[in-house]
């Protein structure tokens, strides 16, 4: 029995001994693995794709990087088909007449067209359309208006053409007089004398003999009272509910006014956001009063809605008596007279007048609005600011209930831009860039003029900024005030490409970037992925450098930089005031950020104190 056993180990370990032992696999260099990231991204979205290559172009050559770093000729062959995907995704959408995805596949190819890196590995009939620039653009801008025209909906096609003419096409020479005088002829017919006034001067520039009607009618003046039959009660039914214990009816009321003789009219998001809200969990039904028959509710449906202009569009199965043209290309004035009709706590049709009492205001997340001197009560929000010609100027809304008086509405000229995203149905999806600006008024930037200096950059966008850097332009269009930087994004489409070009401490140059959809609110997901610190810019206007400190005390700071009118200088804070911090919190209810800093003022004799600093999540600063 020993023999055996000794025999069956000698046996076993012979084979182990003379088995080979496996061989471990090499893992894949940096790279491989960049690359294989790289593709997998070309092939689900070639625009970021791009962005990404073109960064890594633009860096030290990778070819000096050693083996870690993926080679230029391995980019550049990515970069190519990731180029001929943008064209072909162009391609197609001409050929289906998707003329909102051909504009914006075209955008990214006159991005890729003015990155010389990325420009010089163009196909050349890539390249070819590219170098149509601008008028290409408006040509596709007019096809869509075309088409929109051609499902009955002339509100948009209007603000679509008239974009068109605005990007080029009013100079085209071979802009054909039939479709100009078409083209005022649908004005004339809807009533439009925003676009008549425009489509009417570009007749004569023309030599086009004007049209029957068009000089009768844009002398005309609309009476108030057949305007106001051009404006609705909106009313939100939202169930019960209990207060102190006892139920009451749970009502929104607010305004709307017709746009369109399809049955289309505006208001307000926060009037009607119970109905498209998917965090909202309770009942909700939303019908409308005409203005003649108060006593009739008519069913209504949203069609599109826009949160940060805090604007809807809404669908009636109606054909309204009148209907309102959209101002354009105005700039109001303080002191300017206007007049608003709406329903305020129910009351329809009521008209009240006033004056414009300051433009410029920024009260919502993008753009601007302007105040005025009218009164306005709840029931008045979505309904129609009108001036002295009868063209709406702006939505009204509500202002703050803590301030009695102070009133405000969104201008025409943003409710334009949007308009056609608002027919394509659900939530506009806005194009951002993931920066926030200041405009910088300073001294010592007055030889270059208004400059917009970027205060923050969120994480996961716009690779190559940071802050302190200058926003000079985008796709070519010079930049020097916020609103103009917002306004020139919302006519971008998400998903695409853009050229930007910046000035900062490593001179000037231009990136091409990939532009998101915008977040509701870009600081919500930026406190959960950045440090604190970092967005005190953004959040507050300072800046600020990190004190060396103990591990268990609150983290310390001096202050390096505040932007004039933040609130970190109303608040009498200076450059180089010390200070801990202790305590960063988000209230969700207040949509606010505060922080809590014992502080030594140097602008108080250093006497220490502990102050409270607040800042609104919501924050207008965003592209």
């Amino acid at each position: 029995m020993l023999l055996s056993l000794t025999a069956s180990a000698f046996v076993v370990l012979s084979a182990c001994a003379s088995s080979p032992k496996p061989m471990a696999t090499p893992a894949p260099s940096y790279a491989t693995l960049k690359m294989e990231e790289l593709t997998a991204l070309e092939k689900q979205d070639p625009a970021r794709a791009l962005e990404a290559c073109a960064a890594i172009l633009d860096s030290p050559s990778p070819d000096d990087s050693g083996p870690q770093a993926p080679s230029s000729k391995d980019i550049r062959a990515l970069a190519t088909s990731a180029e001929a995907a943008v064209y072909a995704s162009y391609n197609a959408s001409v050929a289906s007449g998707d003329w909102n995805g051909a504009m914006a596949s075209f955008a990214s190819l006159r991005a890729i067209a003015g990155e010389p890196k990325l420009s010089a590995l163009m196909a050349p009939a890539a390249a070819a359309e590219a170098g149509r620039g601008s008028l290409r653009y408006a040509e596709l801008e007019a096809k869509e208006a075309e088409a929109v025209f051609g499902k009955g909906l002339t509100a948009p096609a209007l603000a679509l053409y008239i974009d068109s003419l605005d990007a080029g096409r009013a100079k085209d020479p071979s802009l054909g007089t039939e479709e100009i005088s078409r083209w005022t002829a649908r004005a004339l017919s809807a009533r439009d004398r925003s676009s008549l006034a425009i489509l009417a001067a570009l007749e004569q520039a023309h030599g086009i003999p004007p049209a029957k009607g068009v000089a009768d009618f844009l002398a005309s003046k609309d009476s108030i009272a057949a305007m106001r039959k051009g404006v609705v009660t909106i009313d939100i039914d939202r169930g019960i509910k209990i207060v102190q214990g006892y139920g009451v009816p749970d009502r929104v009321l607010g305004s709307g006014f017709y746009i369109d003789k399809g049955g289309y009219l505006i208001t307000n998001y926060h009037v009607i956001s119970s109905e498209v809200d998917p965090k909202y969990r309770g009942f909700s039904r939303m019908t409308v009063r005409p203005p003649d028959a108060p006593e009739v509710r008519l069913p209504a449906k949203v069609i599109g809605w826009d949160r940060l202009l805090d604007l809807a569009l809404v669908k009636v199965s109606t054909t309204p008596e009148y209907v309102f043209s959209l101002a354009r290309n105005t700039a109001l004035s303080p002191g300017e007279n206007i007049l608003t009709i709406g329903s305020p706590a129910g009351l329809e049709n009521t008209v009240t007048s006033g004056i414009v009492s300051a433009v410029g205001r920024h009260l919502l997340a993008i753009g601007d609005v302007f105040q005025l001197d009218a009164a306005l009560n709840p029931g008045n929000s979505g309904g129609p600011v009108i001036d002295n010609e009868g063209k709406v100027e702006g939505v009204a809304f509500a202002g703050l209930p803590q301030f009695q008086g102070l009133n405000f509405a969104i201008p025409s000229a943003w409710l334009l831009r949007i308009l056609p995203a608002l027919f394509r149905g659900g939530e506009v999806k806005q194009a951002w860039l993931g920066l926030a600006l200041a405009e910088d008024r300073s001294p010592s930037a007055e030889s270059k003029g208004d400059r917009l200096e970027v205060t923050y950059r969120h994480p996961t966008m716009a690779p190559g900024i940071e802050q302190g850097d200058f926003l000079d332009s985008i796709d070519g269009n010079k930049l020097d005030k916020l609103t103009e930087a917002q306004a020139l994004l919302l006519s971008l489409a998400p998903k695409s490409l853009a050229l930007v070009t910046i000035d900062g401490p490593k001179g000037s140059r231009s990136l091409i970037l990939f532009l998101g959809e915008r977040p509701y609110a870009p600081i919500e997901s930026a406190i959960t992925m950045d440090r604190k610190d970092k967005l005190f810019p953004v959040l507050y206007g300072m800046t600020v450098s990190r004190l060396p400190g103990g591990m268990f005390g609150p983290a310390a700071y001096t202050i390096t930089k505040i932007w004039p009118g933040s609130i970190a200088d109303e608040s009498g804070l200076s450059v180089n005031d010390p200070f801990d911090l202790r305590n960063f919190y988000v209230d969700d209810s207040l949509r606010a950020v505060f922080i809590q800093i014992q502080v030594k003022k140097r602008k108080a004799g250093f006497l220490e104190s502990i102050i409270q600093l607040a800042a609104t999540m919501d924050d207008p600063s965003f592209i």
